[in-house]
Parts: C-alpha cells; structure tokens; sequence
C-alpha cells in the first residue's frame, strides 16, 4: 500500500488514518481499503483537501518567460508568466444500506455479517466514482464533474493552451463503435490529483444510523439497521500536460489496435517522460489482458510483470517500470476521437 514516503503525497489511506480518531478509523479504514481495491487509480491518486467548500481554484501557466543572456554593464528584459484560473468542482457519491434486524440477529457474527452487506454499498460508490473519472459530464451530470475523456476529446487539444506543446489526444486512427483507450498519467498535488473538503476522512463520511421501523411494499411494518454513506470527490487537473490520453483503438480484430510505439510517444509527452514515481499507465481490462499476455511471452522487454509484488501487496504489469492500472469503467465501445 503506498504511503507518503513512497509518493511524496498523501493517499485516500493516508487522510483516513490522519483525519480519524482511534475509535473510528477501524470503520473508515475498512470502506477505503475496499475503494482501493476495487478501483486501483484510488490506490494511487493524491488526495488532496480543497481550497473552496465545494469545489477547488487553482492556476495553470499558460506562459512561461524566457531567460536571456546577458553581458557584463548591460541589462535584460524582464520576462513575462501568465496563467489561466481554473475551478474545479467536487461531486457528491451517496447510499443507504439496510439489513434486516432479525436476520442481523441470528448471524454467527452479526457486525462482520451487516459489514459485508455494506460492502456491495461501498462497491457502488466506487462504480460511480471511477465512471465519473473517466466519463464524467458536469452538461448531464450539474452535480458531477469532467472526467478525463470528455476533457480531452480532441485530436488538437493543447495543455494548458500552450501552442509550443506537443497535442494530448494521440490516435490509433480505430473508427466505429468498438474503440477504447489508454491514458498515461502523472499524478501529484500539482499534476493531477482528487479534492475532497477539509476536516473529512478523505470526503468519506459513513454513519450507522442505528435502529428504525421500515414500510414494505404492502404495508407491513419491520425493524432494520440502516447505514449512511457519502463520499466527496473531486478532480483537479493542475497541469494537463500530465494527462495523455491514446484513444481510437480497436478493442476486436487485427487492424488499429493497441500500439506499444503510440504508448510510447504518449509516455514521452508527459513533463516527466515516466520517470515521476507518481506516473500510471489506466486501461481496460480488455488492454490489461493484452499486456498481461505480452509480458508472460515476454515479446517485449519492456513489458515486465513484479514476481515480487507491489506495495498494494499484489502482482503488478508494468511498461519501461511504469504501473498499468485497470479501470473498468472504461468502455470498449466509445466513439471515434476526431
């Protein structure tokens, strides 16, 4: 599991167990280890805790002055910076979980037993926030926010609106309706990171509402233990020349398919070219299988797989030493990128 001294910033994990008292962080422990498990990019995306109640300000350079050289008895001219504001909104996920009291009784172990029923709960906060991440649209969804794919959902999209940087959309030239795609990233404080208020474990909040009578559709009447969860979350794009994205790739036949030079070109757009530790590789599992056979095959020395583990205590693929994370909210259906 990664820790600040591995990343150099803090985790959903690391809020958690900073935020929380002793009494409650087994609880808010238990819902962050199973976000992470169930989305890998939150193992590894920093979170950091807003500037606004709701949302979170910041800047881009859009223009970055150039020194000169000077000679001895003689001045420069003072170079200009300018940056662009930008805010970004932060998105609430929530549910209730409900078990029925005498069923709840009756368990060998009725906490761990109500704790497991709550867990496909706490999976379906990951489903929405991980679709958001990608696919999120603050037009169709006013109390979300964009993902990365409808950020960057252009051939001739420039980061930070500097002409002098290389596009962040790379395609494979796929067309249809059975494509994907392939995003590098780096992630940081001041890269790409997730917001969440100030004074919460992470914007997660979780709150056994204890006892109440519930009505079923017929009118009868029983008891049941009900849970609250909620979980603030937002993304921030402090530079955007740390999002690459590698799309129109066919995920069927044998034509426009995924590339290792086309992920290596997106790698190589990146401020850092890969070598930051917070650099990821986010695809599909469709992708991920391709890779995963490439490295057993070893076709591709650059393609390798941690006999070791990982800090997250598993089994890692990794291209030129960089993690490749699955998300599985990102489609093999999308449209063509133009």
């Amino acid at each position: 599991m990664p820790t600040t001294n591995l990343l150099n910033y803090a985790t959903l994990i690391d809020v958690v167990q900073e935020y929380t008292s002793t009494d409650a962080t087994a609880q808010y422990l238990w819902a962050a280890q199973v976000l992470n498990r169930k989305c890998p990019l939150i193992q590894m995306m920093p979170m950091v805790p807003s500037n606004q109640i709701l949302s979170n300000i910041g800047s881009r350079d859009t223009v970055i002055g150039t020194a000169q050289t000077r000679s001895f008895n003689y001045g420069v001219p003072v170079t200009v910076t300018k940056s662009a504001p930008f805010v970004d909104p932060i998105a609430l996920f929530e549910d209730y979980s409900e078990v029925d009291k005498s069923l709840w009784e009756i368990q060998n172990d009725p906490n761990a037993w109500r704790q497991n029923q709550d867990r496909r709960k706490v999976e379906g906060l990951v489903q929405g926030v991980e679709n958001m991440l990608i696919y999120g649209n603050i037009n169709t969804s006013p109390g979300g926010f964009n993902g990365l794919a409808t950020r960057f959902n252009s051939l001739t999209y420039r980061p930070n609106g500097d002409t002098s940087w290389p596009y962040n959309v790379l395609s494979e030239s796929g067309t249809g309706s059975d494509l994907t795609s392939v995003y590098a990233l780096e992630l940081g404080p001041d890269k790409v990171f997730c917001t969440f208020p100030r004074n919460t474990a992470g914007g997660l909040r979780i709150r056994d509402l204890g006892e109440d009578t519930k009505v079923d559709a017929a009118g009868g009447l029983y008891q049941v233990l009900r849970t609250h969860f909620q979980w603030y979350v937002g993304l921030a794009i402090a530079d955007e020349r740390c999002v690459q994205r590698y799309c129109n790739i066919e995920s069927t036949g044998t034509t426009n398919i995924f590339s290792f030079d086309t992920l290596l070109a997106a790698i190589g757009r990146l401020p850092e070219r890969g070598s930051d530790p917070g650099t990821v590789i986010v695809c599909n599992r469709t992708i991920k299988t391709q890779l995963d056979i490439a490295a057993m095959n070893k076709a591709n020395n650059m393609l390798t797989i941690d006999s070791t583990g990982s800090f997250f205590g598993q089994h890692v693929t990794r291209f030129m030493g960089i993690p490749i994370l699955v998300c599985d909210k990102i489609l093999d259906t999308e449209s063509t990128v133009s």
